[in-house]
């Protein structure tokens, strides 16, 4: 293997690099300069980390604790065992999302008729207000039939309310 000219260079003239070093001086100011900032250093303190142990610890479980025993989470629970309850939540979602792609086309007339935002959102407020009494009911008795039958024909309102808005207005 060949030689590299740097590394012979710096062979053959390694005296005239060491003649330099620092003063005894400049050595004693570095170590009082790390002295004084590993002093400084919080970790050192055995009652800080029990602390910081203590308070994760604390939190942590709160957390599991909010996330294991909130009511979506129950919910979500109870529609893994109830089927009734998994198809409200399918409908839910699909009701939803078909209201909302025919309230944006009800929304562009707005402009041509103001009376109409008044009536459809007014309409629309009552219904969610129901809705809403309904999710109560049903926190209440997760396995509650009528509740959610109720919830899912108030869904269709919902849709219908929309639908003939849509057919009456022309804009």
């Amino acid at each position: 293997m060949k030689e590299d000219r740097f590394e012979k260079f710096v062979r053959d003239n390694r005296e005239d690099f060491d003649i330099h070093s620092p003063s005894p001086e400049l050595w004693e100011q570095l170590n009082k300069q790390l002295k004084k900032s590993v002093s400084k250093h919080w970790t050192k303190s055995p009652w800080l980390k029990v602390a910081a142990v203590f308070v994760l610890a604390i939190l942590g479980s709160g957390v599991l604790l909010n996330n294991y025993f909130s009511p979506s989470h129950q919910l979500h629970l109870a529609a893994k065992a109830d089927p009734e309850l998994q198809e409200l939540i399918e409908a839910e979602s699909y009701y939803a999302h078909e209201v909302d792609g025919r309230l944006k086309e009800i929304q562009k007339c707005y402009k041509l008729n103001p009376e109409l935002k008044s009536e459809v959102e007014g309409d629309l407020e009552e219904l969610d207000t129901m809705y809403n009494s309904l999710k109560n009911d049903l926190k209440d008795n997760v396995s509650n039939k009528e509740v959610i039958e109720a919830m899912i024909e108030n869904n269709r309102y919902r849709l219908k309310l929309v639908d003939d808005v849509l057919s009456q207005i022309n804009c």
